[in-house]
């Protein structure tokens, strides 16, 4: 009896906020070659150039993730050449199919596109960023006798356990204050006597929003 009782308590049930990352269809992969060619060091202009060429992607292979000289679909397509100008320069844009992207925590490659996707996914909420945090400014909480306001928000983070990708979702809140600068500066100068540089060392480095 004594022996059952510790396997039992040895079984323990654990709540966490990390999710397992699940992709429930292929992701192909396409290397992009441009002609002239774009330095490795100019990721900016490889995506510039394929803002270009948006309408003719998605009508191809939407939907699609780009991440430095590579596109990622679930949809498969032959090789296939685009063309597009950006700042008086003709670029041709040949997207070659280059395999499967097998989606592991075990793969530094799956976990680059992941966290980009992710990135998209997050955009895509129409939330508040700041940071790396977003924040529902439609759910404010008002706390009217002490002037603040409260959005409540969450951050996440990719991680790699074993094979698998996990996601991490923590809450957050983000806390206002509806006094202006000037009424904050006012109740400074009360409390410390009319003693500007402590004024100073108190309001400097503050973040201040505007409407």
């Amino acid at each position: 009896m004594k022996e059952m009782s510790v396997q039992r308590a040895l079984k323990t049930k654990v709540k966490t906020n990390y999710f397992s990352f699940k992709c429930d269809q292929p992701i192909f992969k396409y290397k992009v070659d441009t002609e002239p060619q774009i330095p490795p060091n100019q990721v900016g202009l490889f995506f510039r150039i394929l803002s270009k060429l948006r309408e003719s992607l998605t009508e191809k292979m939407s939907p699609y993730q780009p991440s430095s000289f590579s596109l990622y679909s679930p949809v498969h397509i032959e090789e296939t050449t685009l063309n597009a100008e950006y700042d008086n320069v003709n670029y041709t844009v040949r997207i070659v199919p280059s395999g499967m992207l097998e989606v592991s925590g075990e793969d530094r490659e799956s976990l680059v596109f992941m966290g980009r996707f992710f990135k998209v996914l997050q955009s895509q909420l129409r939330l508040k960023q700041v940071g790396r945090k977003y924040f529902d400014d439609k759910s404010v909480k008002p706390y009217d006798n002490w002037k603040l306001k409260v959005w409540p928000g969450f951050q996440t983070s990719l991680n790699a356990y074993q094979d698998r990708i996990l996601v991490n979702i923590d809450t957050c809140f983000k806390v206002l204050r509806e006094t202006t600068m000037h009424e904050f500066i006012e109740n400074l100068m009360q409390r410390f006597h009319g003693n500007q540089e402590r004024v100073k060392e108190e309001a400097i480095g503050m973040t201040v929003m505007t409407r």
